[in-house]
């Protein structure tokens, strides 16, 4: 690793740790940056984990293995994102689909907002990797293609979420109207 990337990372890292602290505040209704999940959503949390774990195992010694030597060479150091970019949709989706990815105590709408101009930001990082040139320089992808997965990947997780909050409110009324 070169080092502008070094220095690009490590700004990143920063960035995103004072990030995380300053909005996660604001992210949860008591104030505290540390989340709360009760001892259901913890299980689940650890099961989604492990799914998450064995799957980019999976996909590590898979790729040596299926993809031919072209394409190999053609996803250059991308080709360590893929793992990550297996295993990180199948623990939210596990956890969404269970209850267990929304804290205790998360303002839901502040977090919806977040989701959305980080998902936006990161789309319009990818749009303008393609457009610059920069996706793909001499016949190799690059590293900005995680931008575009990651803003992506907040989408589906909003929209994901918000099928399954229809679906369990619809659920509840069924209920209620079962009772009655």
């Amino acid at each position: 690793m070169n080092g502008n990337k070094i220095i690009i990372l490590s700004v990143f890292v920063v960035v995103f740790v004072i990030f995380a602290i300053v909005f996660g505040k604001g992210m949860h209704k008591d104030g505290n940056v540390k989340p709360r999940y009760d001892e259901r959503q913890a299980a689940i949390r650890g099961r989604g984990y492990m799914f998450a774990f064995y799957s980019i195992i999976i996909a590590m010694c898979l790729i040596p293995m299926l993809l031919p030597d072209t394409a190999i060479a053609f996803l250059g150091d991308t080709i360590y994102l893929i793992p990550l970019f297996v295993g990180l949709p199948i623990h939210i989706m596990y956890c969404v689909w269970n209850n267990a990815y929304i804290e205790l105590n998360l303002n839901y709408k502040s977090w919806v907002c977040y989701m959305l101009f980080v998902g936006v930001f990161n789309i319009g990082l990818g749009i303008w990797a393609i457009s610059s040139g920069r996706m793909i320089v001499d016949g190799v992808l690059q590293v900005n293609i995680a931008n575009l997965y990651l803003g992506i990947l907040l989408f589906i997780i909003v929209i994901e979420i918000l099928i399954k909050n229809a679906i369990d409110g619809r659920e509840e009324d069924d209920d209620e109207e079962s009772e009655a």
